[in-house]
């Protein structure tokens, strides 16, 4: 009787589990991607020909879960957890398990969504409160230097906010207390490095319009002699339309205290600032198609050693284009030319490149 009672105690509390986790939407995700690619560097560069196998050439490598219970007609609670890896080693990305996303979050069909964790930026290019999908037609950036707009990253400690669309319009905010957890000091204190970000969409049909704003205030006691003499800041202003069978995408940038701009950093310059203009086309052919985007930027930043101020510029043009036999298989041929300037001591280097690239992404 009492091997009775047992068996049927762990066969209600198997089944409590299962009607548990069916009470949840979940769904495991993932993307694979390998390319090889042959790069050639030419100009003032140092750098040898490559032929190499890559993970991420077409988009990153990465497996998730994204769960979403309903509590109400109007709400319900869920998680996305996103782990990035390289397909061609193995390897975990940031060595963390959950270097994607890592987060919860509250979602009302009249009040809007509310996220926290480990969440990316909203001119990240990658995310799931990402803008760059909608002002560049490779999302944000194509494989190589000079090829991608100036972007935010992933972030830890993040509150966002994202309302519902009301009228074509979505707002949507962001604030990491503490942009990595690894950095000593306690969050949303000013010894910290903290993040602030606010974006606007306009969405009516084939046309979508974007605004974002994200500073980065560098925190007092994470200064180093290569820390940004002014704080971060990017204005990013950009939309696309789309009439069959071809998208059109623009975008335009102001930046200042940026850290690294291609091979520039602020090692030996006090802040990077400037602006860039890109533009882009994507061409369908049922599922698949052919991406281009062209992106120029012209910046300075002052000598840390008071010797002057260093003007530069980049342009790339990135062309791609995706066969897909199916919605989860994208097979691709890609080419970047590229050049940029760099420091070698004081004097301006012009660096210039080359990339042919071909590969395979799986989707589940």
């Amino acid at each position: 009787m009492k091997k009775t009672l047992v068996l049927s105690l762990a066969a209600a509390s198997v089944a409590a589990a299962f009607s548990t986790a069916s009470a949840a939407d979940v769904r495991i995700y993932g993307r694979i991607d390998t390319g090889l690619v042959y790069q050639h560097f030419s100009g003032d560069s140092t750098a040898k020909d490559s032929f190499t196998m890559e993970s991420g050439a077409n988009t990153a490598s990465r497996w998730g879960i994204d769960a979403s219970e309903k509590i109400s007609d109007d709400l319900s609670v869920g998680t996305r957890m996103e782990s990035r890896f390289a397909s061609d080693t193995g390897a975990l990305k940031g060595n963390r398990l959950f270097e994607g996303n890592a987060s919860v979050k509250i979602v009302s069909k009249t009040w809007g969504e509310l996220a926290a964790g480990r969440i990316s930026g909203i001119n990240s290019g990658s995310g799931p409160y990402d803008y760059q999908f909608y002002m560049d037609s490779t999302g944000g950036g194509a494989f190589g230097k000079a090829l991608a707009p100036v972007k935010s990253t992933r972030m830890d400690n993040m509150l966002v906010y994202r309302s519902p669309m009301v009228s074509g319009f979505q707002a949507t905010l962001q604030h990491s207390l503490k942009l990595e957890a690894t950095q000593p000091g306690d969050e949303s204190e000013s010894a910290v490095d903290r993040f602030y970000a606010a974006g606007l969409r306009y969405n009516s049909g084939p046309l979508n319009l974007t605004a974002v704003y994200e500073q980065t205030i560098w925190g007092h006691t994470q200064k180093t002699a290569a820390t940004p003499t002014t704080d971060k800041k990017i204005l990013t202003l950009g939309g696309s339309y789309r009439f069959e069978p071809v998208a059109v995408y623009l975008q335009a940038q102001y930046f200042d205290g940026v850290e690294k701009i291609d091979e520039l950093t602020t090692d030996s310059l006090g802040a990077l600032k400037g602006y860039g203009l890109y533009a882009g086309t994507q061409f369908w052919y049922g599922l698949s198609s052919w991406q281009t985007m062209l992106y120029w930027r012209d910046y300075s930043g002052d000598f840390r050693s008071g010797s002057g101020k260093l003007d530069a510029s980049s342009i790339g043009l990135a062309s791609k284009f995706l066969y897909r036999p199916s919605k989860t298989i994208d097979m691709y041929v890609g080419v970047g030319l590229a050049q940029w300037n760099r420091l070698e001591g004081t004097k301006k280097m012009t660096d210039k490149t080359v990339n042919l690239y071909s590969g395979v992404t799986k989707y589940f």
